[in-house]
């Protein structure tokens, strides 16, 4: 399996899930992908991913990886023939966790290789698939809602779960804590990929394209080749230049990436600048009560000034012994203050 943990700053580019690459899928073939998982909370760490697959998808081969347990659940499926074998059952949700053994686990992890996905990395998820042409309904033929068109492209939406923990544990495994960031928004029409998509966090998407691979059940030609899209199924024919519809969707998928970019990088600058506000007000009303206590000091030595003055003036006498420390200083006779104030204004 290739692994890639990428080293990234917080906000940079990839700070959402993604499918990597998210367009180039023929229906009735096979298609390999990477689930790009970024960085999850501050001061956590990604421990379990949940990735639900889209119906259509017919088989999903995740790869092994060192230290993480990985399962695919399974649901019932129009049966079909695979090298002389009838399948029934296909994909539901591909699941990765942190393997954390020990007698205190999940809260405490005692293997010395748990590998959570520490808060400034990314984490890459091969996996090969067989895509099948039905999509956007179950076996029975109900709609799923996890097939759209969107940006006149025909999607698939592959809505993620990821679970975070305190470091060296599997604490959140369960989201006892409400801390799971849940990648579900799923588009349609011309709806920007980071706004308007019914969540606050978008879904991982797949554009796929129609293919001659995909046959009608009634054989005997009444009906087009073509994969079938939503119910009732909508028969979608092969376009007769596929680059071209490769190419589109591929323009789209850089354009949505980069805007979705730029928008949650504006959004982490705007929080560091509410957290900057804060700060200064925070720094803004301790210097208010410094400039009060100041203010407060300022006015006691203003008042023992004005009082020495007012003694300086009534009693110049008594002032001047207070100052030598004589001790007769608070015992000033009547005449003694009498002759000093007449000395005084003999001066």
């Amino acid at each position: 399996m290739k692994l890639a943990i990428l080293s990234t700053l917080f906000g940079a580019a990839y700070s959402h899930v993604t499918m990597n690459p998210n367009y180039g899928a023929g229906a009735g073939g096979y298609f390999k992908t990477s689930i790009k998982v970024p960085h999850g909370s501050h001061g956590f760490e990604t421990t379990k991913i949940v990735v639900k697959v889209p119906h259509g998808v017919l088989s999903a081969a995740p790869e092994a990886l060192h230290g993480w347990d990985v399962t695919v659940n399974t649901r019932p499926i129009t049966p079909y023939i695979s090298h002389g074998n009838t399948v029934s059952t296909g994909p539901s949700e591909i699941i990765w966790e942190a393997v954390c053994t020990g007698n205190g686990a999940p809260n405490t992890c005692d293997n010395e290789d748990h590998v959570g996905l520490h808060n400034s990395h990314l984490l890459e998820l091969e996996v090969q698939l067989k895509v099948g042409c039905d999509f956007g309904v179950d076996s029975s033929g109900s709609a799923q809602g996890d097939a759209t068109i969107w940006m006149d492209q025909h999607t698939l939406w592959w809505n993620t779960e990821q679970y975070v923990s305190t470091p060296g544990t599997n604490d959140g495994n369960t989201n006892a804590n409400n801390e799971m960031l849940n990648w579900s928004g799923i588009c349609d029409g011309t709806a920007s990929w980071g706004a308007g998509c019914g969540a606050s966090k978008p879904s991982p998407y797949t554009f796929i394209y129609s293919t001659e691979k995909c046959t009608p059940a009634d054989t005997t030609g009444s009906e087009p080749n073509g994969m079938r899209w939503g119910s009732p199924a909508e028969i979608i024919t092969p376009a007769v230049n596929q680059d071209a519809v490769k190419s589109k969707a591929e323009v789209i998928s850089l354009v949505e990436e980069q805007m979705l970019t730029t928008e949650e990088a504006y959004d982490i600058k705007f929080a560091n600048s509410e957290a900057k506000s804060e700060e200064a007000k925070d720094e803004a009303e301790k210097a208010a009560m410094v400039a009060i206590f100041a203010a407060g000091i300022s006015a006691l030595l203003l008042l023992m000034v004005f009082i020495t003055v007012s003694m300086r003036v009534a009693n110049p006498t008594g002032f001047k012994r207070i100052l030598l420390s004589d001790t007769d200083a608070y015992a000033v006779r009547a005449n003694d203050y009498d002759k000093a104030v007449v000395g005084d204004n003999d001066l």
